[in-house]
């Protein structure tokens, strides 16, 4: 059968979310520069009208018109590819989902498919993890970004073609638009959000109150502590789910005390980039504000609400002090870490920023026995 694409790119793009826009940018710049695939299209949801860096997006729907019209859309977009790039995200732990990826690679070509930068688990049932271990097996190339996820591979789908990588952020600095601003830095930010206890993203109400009253005592005293102004930077600028409603409610108790104001969400990660590299401290809940602030060169505390954002911090091997427990906040010890680090230095992680670019490079440096792709990309 004719193949009209080199490859269909596939994650959860489009959905006005920081850290998906970096991984789906990431994965087309990958696709086209180390692999090869110089027509490629990406399924897209929400936001169509945006830049993907691919050559051509299919509008998946939000609210569909008919149920399953999605999946016909990827059903009839995966037989159009040579290949299924799976790019980057924890988009292995729901088995309705993972099906339906082994489903795309089937209709494509499964051993020349490709996962990327992806995070394993932690599975939502027994038979998340069974499919998984299937997909493991049939896919011809993962490359997990934690070494959380390559265990799980590895005990799950001990024969499989899976290797340790990275998360593919870094590989936003190999662009060419990516300019550093060279200006004073100034101001704390915070990269916050709520916590999801379901798949629907149905939250705590109570915890969530309580957190941001630890929040506003935690921004209050920075202020206090440092004279520095606040911004609130905006992950994600979903309608419903969005950080803009604890930003909003923070903004509204503390207006008339404190300088703070909200950056709104950025849909572009190279400009988003390049804003975080202006601040002189990031605070942050959202996984890719650690990881995008890292690449930026800004010292960064990481709030762990989650087991990736604990396995990021251990990548790169994180300061022991910047890395908080979202669930016992000391927030003396958080304002005291920030005082100390603006009035001296901030610790670096051991994991240098080129030596983390090439690492999100081994996620495209592919051998098996079925076929091979091989580039070589300087990340100098």
């Amino acid at each position: 059968m004719f193949k009209k694409y080199d490859a269909y790119l596939v994650g959860y793009y489009g959905m006005r979310n920081s850290g998906d826009d970096a991984l789906m940018y990431a994965t087309a710049w990958g696709a086209k520069h180390l692999v090869g695939c110089g027509n490629s299209i990406v399924g897209l949801y929400g936001d169509h009208n945006r830049e993907t860096h691919s050559n051509h997006k299919i509008a998946l729907k939000f609210d569909q018109q008919f149920p399953g019209q999605n999946r016909l859309l990827h059903y009839k977009t995966a037989l159009q590819c040579k290949r299924i790039i799976f790019g980057g995200g924890s988009v292995l732990h729901s088995e309705t989902d993972i099906n339906l990826k082994r489903q795309l690679m089937f209709l494509s070509n499964p051993k020349k498919s490709l996962a990327v930068g992806v995070g394993i688990g932690p599975f939502n049932s027994y038979g998340a993890e069974k499919s998984c271990a299937k997909f493991l097996n049939e896919c011809g190339y993962v490359g997990v970004r934690d070494s959380e996820s390559f265990e799980i591979a590895k005990r799950i789908a001990p024969n499989a073609n899976v290797k340790k990588t990275f998360d593919l952020a870094p590989l936003l600095l190999c662009s060419k638009k990516y300019t550093p601003k060279k200006v004073a830095r100034k101001g704390i930010a915070l990269s916050l959000c709520s916590v999801a206890i379901d798949a629907m993203g149905k939250t705590d109400k109570l915890a969530e109150f309580h957190r941001f009253e630890k929040f506003t005592e935690l921004i209050t005293q920075l202020y206090v502590k440092t004279g520095e102004p606040i911004t609130l930077i905006e992950f994600n600028g979903h309608s419903s789910l969005g950080d803009w409603q604890i930003n909003n409610n923070i903004i509204r108790k503390l207006s008339n005390t404190v300088p703070i104001t909200i950056e709104k969400y950025e849909a572009n990660p190279i400009k988003l980039l390049e804003n975080l590299a202006s601040y002189r401290v990031i605070i942050s809940m959202r996984l890719h504000g650690s990881i995008l602030g890292y690449l930026a060169k800004t010292p960064v505390l990481s709030v762990n609400y989650h087991s990736k954002c604990e396995g990021w911090c251990q990548e790169i091997g994180m300061p022991y002090g910047y890395q908080i427990d979202l669930f016992n906040l000391n927030i003396e010890k958080i304002v005291s870490e920030i005082v100390k680090g603006l009035s001296t230095n901030f610790k670096s992680p051991t994991l240098s920023v080129n030596t983390a670019l090439k690492n999100s490079l081994a996620n495209w440096s592919i051998q098996n026995e079925q076929y091979k792709i091989y580039r070589n990309y300087s990340a100098i």
